[in-house]
């Protein structure tokens, strides 16, 4: 690619990302962004077929990056020993909620658009998405390690939805809020401890 046709793309990526910030992805100009990036409509059709393929471009490598790292960190540890998992998995959890929060920071203005922006997408439930990767995974640990919390009815699938969907909504509020690095670290390591209690709670552990 010439880079005149790299100087073209970057200023449409960079005109898409501002106008779906300002506006979100329904209400978004496709033809503000072609203005304001100094291309004509010809130019944009030649990299994007649509406004959505666009939208899709900017946040599609952070989502990608964010679940493959996700599933990294729940196979890894779903692989362990039955006893590591016992002993481990409180401190397993923190380690890679620290490293979820880097990912999210060091692509922050990506997951803005997914958590704020994404209405009318196929972005809209990314979060679920993610959620469903953590009950998948918290099942297999309670089955892996014997634990007695599901047969003892102190948990039932529909509570483990729940609070996961719970810790990962409250986890893109730092996002939602704009909060600086430092504070949202503050912020998730309080939300960390206050779930872990919960869940030794359920789990008799």
């Amino acid at each position: 690619m010439k880079n005149t046709d790299l100087n073209t793309l970057q200023k449409i990526l960079n005109e898409g990302k501002y106008e779906f910030l300002q506006k979100g992805f329904k209400d978004a100009s496709l033809r503000n962004i072609v203005k304001n990036a100094g291309v004509t409509t010809g130019a944009f059709y030649g990299y994007f077929k649509d406004k959505k393929s666009l939208f899709e471009a900017l946040v599609s490598p952070a989502v990608v990056g964010l679940k493959a790292m996700f599933m990294e960190a729940q196979i890894e540890f779903d692989n362990c020993s039955q006893e590591f998992k016992k002993e481990h998995v409180y401190d397993y959890s923190s380690d890679a909620g620290s490293q979820f929060v880097d990912y999210i920071y060091d692509n922050f203005d990506e997951f803005k658009l997914l958590v704020c922006c994404a209405q009318g997408t196929e972005f809209e439930e990314f979060i679920h998405d993610i959620v469903e990767v953590e009950v998948e995974y918290t099942f297999k640990f309670i089955n892996s390690t014997n634990n007695d919390a599901i047969v003892s009815g102190r948990i039932t699938p529909e509570l483990i939805h729940i609070v996961a969907s719970a810790f990962f909504s409250a986890i893109f509020e730092t996002v939602k809020h704009g909060m600086p690095k430092s504070e949202a670290e503050r912020y998730t390591k309080n939300l960390r401890a206050f779930f872990t209690a919960g869940w030794k709670e359920l789990l008799g552990s």
